[in-house]
């Protein structure tokens, strides 16, 4: 089973949308509608793999299926009619196409033997239903809404989701974003990822350089001087000569 399904089944949770109270509902031994998990899927199985898709997701039952609340007895798992199970069914096909075609190759092209790679829903969603990175989150929200709503964005992900990896909150990420920005032509936005990863993780000649960058593609002359300053004080004698030239160009576009 570990190369068909999309969950670890190994993992044992509970989850309050998987009980009644009364206790009424069994996970069936011979399910309806099965169309791309393995024939002979029983309850012990079909559980875990249920429960791999809620811990993978974050989502309850009615995500995918017809029913709504805790009382199971009450929903029609064999229904099709959500286009949320529709599209389990093809994310499941693509997730064994991996495992069982593209990572199954590894084996016989590596020189020594590796732990076997295995593909879950958990390696991409993390805990959403949408699997989309911090960088595509932010800079979205930035085209859309400006910086202030970005900036607000982060804070609103980060209070949630800190200390997991749902996103990656570590140092150098914002830098990236405000580099993606700058390249869109956005040096407003730039500018203010760039200082809100200094505000986090503080100041160091990397993204001092970057932020240098962003103020003086928008523009930000004076601004800009003082970063790369700061910068070139911080930085190791061999990046200096980057500082400065960047302080040569600036000095240039004053005269």
């Amino acid at each position: 089973m570990k190369s068909t399904i999309p969950v670890a089944l190994g993992i044992v949770l509970t989850f309050a949308a998987f009980s009644t109270p009364a206790q009424q509902w069994q996970w069936p031994e011979d399910p309806d509608n099965l169309q791309v998990l393995p024939e002979g899927t029983g309850g012990n199985q079909l559980g875990a793999i249920m429960r791999g898709f809620v811990t993978s997701l974050d989502v309850r039952c009615e995500h995918c299926h017809v029913g709504e609340g805790n009382d199971l007895t009450q929903f029609d798992f064999a229904a099709d009619d959500k286009a949320e199970k529709q599209k389990a069914r093809v994310m499941i096909e693509m997730v064994q196409a991996l495992n069982n075609e593209h990572l199954a190759k590894l084996s016989s092209i590596e020189e020594q033997k590796a732990p076997t790679l295995q593909v879950t829903c958990m390696t991409c969603h993390r805990k959403q239903t949408r699997p989309i990175m911090l960088q595509d989150v932010l800079v979205d929200i930035a085209d859309a809404a400006g910086a202030d709503a970005a900036v607000a964005k982060y804070h609103e992900l980060r209070d949630r989701y800190y200390g997991g990896f749902s996103f990656d909150f570590s140092p150098g990420t914002l830098t990236s974003i405000g580099e993606t920005l700058g390249k869109n032509g956005d040096a407003v936005s730039a500018v203010r990822m760039i200082e809100l990863e200094i505000e986090m993780n503080g100041e160091n000649p990397t993204v001092l350089y970057a932020l240098g960058g962003a103020q003086a593609a928008g523009g930000m002359t004076e601004a800009a001087v003082q970063s790369f300053t700061k910068g070139k004080d911080l930085a190791p004698e061999g990046w200096k000569p980057f500082f400065q030239a960047e302080l040569d160009k600036l000095a240039n576009v004053e005269d």
